[in-house]
């Protein structure tokens, strides 16, 4: 069970103890956040009406107060914590016993300390109320002033990390926060040179020569500046040292199995994510963001056991910033937790990148990893520099369209070899053929499994994988995409990576000899070699202007004057909760798209619930899939398909395609198979929303 919290850095996030987020309109939302930074301070209805509401007339702008100060009082009242007092003409906000991130952060912050100016920075996820601008010019006013008064802490505290860390000779975390400050502020010369002589320090001098490069780039892009001259000759001094450098740097890679003792574990941090304590490590110090997603479970202390798996990790850091998580439910991160979604596993990424400065990255997915990867290059593309792919798929069950998977019947008998062979030895004739007879490799990788899951949560975590499908997503990825298959993989047959290349555009598909599913098998450095050549030798494409997005279609019967009215309303009112965006409305019909399918699955039964007082005639159907933006305007064969398929719902329904269904896999909705309709893109199955848990907070 959770504490009552609030966090706004890098979005907005609360909740109180052990309860869902509380739905709040967005304007309800800023009046919590404005509220909150005032530190109790009691501030007037006729002030807080004229920052959130000044297009508005009086009236309409205090009836809007109310409800949004009702909601308020609500969720505090529920929260366990703090108190929301209304006295009279005045409003304050007191966050006794919560979790309140800003004030922790400015604490932190101001701290003398490497532990809190670190921690400082895990609190600091991103901008304040990241995402959550409104368009009402005195609120935006606000904060803005408040956005660059905290960003400003977060730069001064990593400037004084970068110069503690220098004092004392410690290089790689100098250059971690040397590089996280450029992604803030990008034209810091000193924070280049910092960060050139940190990689120096530790025989990197290629990356020093490079970060030169990128500097000298900066200055001259944005400010037509050449480096001033302490820059240059240290860049020259540099060039000079490059050939004993190169040849220093070519030891610092040991062979396969030739570690002397057992890497020291890299620190563990935590960030919340929904409520969620989610654990991640940073190794390596490269110039390239590359965040690794393990399949089905782990434990990122115990990785560094094995000699064969931290060698790869430690290779993985000698050309990247190496992130690797616990996904939830998992290994250090929070458990009984409940079934994820690949939704709020992607979040949680996000979570995780945000919290270490990362605004771009290369994701490698592996196994049950691959498909979130996927789903998140698709959904945040401007996020994604690259996507590597290895020994992973596309659906987790046997179809006639999908023949290679296991069918339901291989996945009983896996699942009941799984729960009868649970702490003894790892049996690893699938997983990895060639370590089968290494007792000590078998003796630990049976450890880091009893430590990443309990037996029924590994269990049911196996099923899980074997449930997600997102073969239709892969057309909407358009960032360069490497897929990885090993020839002999007995767990992903090479059909299922050939399969991935064909349908995701531009991919590049690489099949290597072995039989090992795991990346720290046979061969291991050639692997590591193909992925490094991807990612040092690929361009981050342009952000793309095609999204994934689901779509949300509304049809309601003609109604009076009045009741259109309040229809109209209804529906705005819902797509501000949910985080909607209406693209079109045309007499009765309104399209709408949003960027989690969830969202759009609650946002209908919401509108459903309004409008069953006011005896409306309503159906709904959504889809997801991939959408052109063209500024305000958005166009694709996704918004048309949902459109049509929204003949095929019946008065009160709301219907969803497999697509979404299949993304959905243990978001706790119900579906029943209800038809299929045809047409382009072919044939389309339907289905009818059974059960659906409306939470705004999700």
């Amino acid at each position: 069970m959770t504490g009552p919290h609030l966090y706004l850095l890098g979005g907005f996030d609360f909740a109180g103890v052990g309860a869902a987020a509380p739905a709040f309109s967005r304007k309800a939302r800023a009046m919590v956040a404005y509220l909150a930074l005032q530190a109790g301070q009691a501030q007037s209805r006729e002030k807080l009406a004229a920052l959130l509401w000044s297009l508005h007339g009086e009236t309409q702008a205090r009836m809007s107060l109310r409800q949004a100060v009702s909601a308020v009082r609500k969720a505090m009242q529920r929260s366990g914590g703090g108190r929301f007092l209304t006295e009279g003409a005045n409003i304050a906000l007191h966050l006794d016993d919560f979790d309140f991130d800003v004030a922790r952060f400015e604490a932190l912050a101001t701290s003398g300390s490497i532990e809190d100016l670190e921690q400082a920075l895990v609190v600091y996820r991103g901008d304040l109320l990241d995402g959550h601008g409104l368009k009402e010019e005195p609120f935006e006013d606000w904060l803005r002033v408040e956005r660059e008064r905290l960003r400003m802490m977060a730069v001064a505290a990593l400037d004084r990390l970068v110069t503690q860390y220098g004092t004392a000779n410690d290089f790689a975390s100098c250059a971690r926060a040397a590089a996280r400050l450029l992604a803030m502020e990008p034209l810091r010369e000193d924070i280049h040179r910092a960060l050139m002589r940190s990689f120096a320090a530790r025989g990197r001098i290629n990356l020093a020569l490079k970060q030169y490069e990128l500097c000298r780039d900066a200055l001259e892009r944005d400010l037509a500046l050449a480096p001033e001259p302490e820059t240059r000759q240290l860049y020259e001094t540099l060039r000079a040292r490059r050939t004993k450098s190169a040849s220093h740097h070519s030891l610092q890679i040991p062979a396969t199995g030739t570690e002397g003792s057992v890497p020291i574990a890299a620190p563990t941090h935590y960030v919340k994510s929904a409520g969620i304590n989610i654990a991640y490590q940073m190794t390596g110090d490269g110039p390239v963001d590359l965040l690794y997603v393990q399949g089905w479970v782990s434990n990122l202390d115990l990785a560094w056991g094995s000699p064969r798996y931290a060698h790869v990790l430690r290779r993985l850091g000698t050309f990247s910033r190496l992130i690797r998580i616990d996904k939830r439910g998992t290994g250090l991160s929070d458990r009984n937790v409940g079934p994820p979604t690949l939704e709020e596993r992607m979040e949680d990424v996000r979570a995780v990148l945000d919290a270490v400065g990362s605004k771009r990255t290369v994701l490698f997915g592996s196994s049950e990893g691959g498909p979130m990867c996927m789903l998140f290059a698709a959904t945040y593309p401007e996020r994604t520099a690259a996507l590597v792919l290895n020994g992973t798929y596309a659906s987790g069950t046997w179809s006639k369209d999908y023949p290679w998977a296991r069918t339901t019947e291989q996945v009983d008998e896996d699942l009941a070899s799984v729960e009868r062979q649970w702490g003894k030895p790892a049996e690893l004739l699938n997983a990895a053929p060639s370590l089968s007879e290494d007792s000590s490799e078998r003796e630990w990788f049976a450890a880091y499994l009893r430590n990443s899951a309990s037996p029924a949560d590994a269990i049911a975590l196996w099923r899980w994988g074997t449930e997600i499908d997102v073969r239709d997503i892969l057309p909407a990825i358009h960032v360069p995409t490497l897929v990885i298959q090993r020839t002999g993989d007995r767990w992903v047959r090479p059909e299922e990576g050939r399969y991935l290349a064909r349908h995701i555009e531009g991919a590049r598909y690489l099949e290597l000899a072995g039989r090992d599913h795991l990346i720290w098998g046979e061969d291991c450095d050639r692997l590591v070699d193909e992925i490094r050549r991807f990612v040092t030798g690929a361009l981050p494409a342009a952000p793309s202007e095609r999204l994934l997005l689901s779509v949300l279609a509304i049809e309601i019967a003609p109604a009076g004057e009045k009741a259109i009215g309040q229809h109209a309303e209804a529906i705005r009112d819902e797509l501000l909760l949910f985080d909607g965006r209406e693209i079109r409305r045309s007499g009765d019909k309104v399209l709408a798209v949003f960027q989690r399918p969830t969202r759009a699955i609650q946002c209908a039964v919401a509108i459903r619930e309004r409008l069953k007082p006011l005896a409306a005639n309503f159906r709904s159907s959504i889809h997801i899939g991939e959408c052109e933006s063209h500024g305000e305007e958005f166009s694709g064969l996704a918004i048309e398909v949902t459109s049509r398929s929204l003949d095929h719902a019946r008065p009160g329904e709301i219907i969803a395609s497999r697509t979404v269904r299949d993304l959905i896999v243990g978001s706790g909705l119900a579906f029943e198979e209800q038809g299929a309709m045809c047409g382009p893109p072919g044939a389309l199955q339907f289905f009818c929303v059974a059960a659906t848990p409306v939470n705004a907070g999700a």
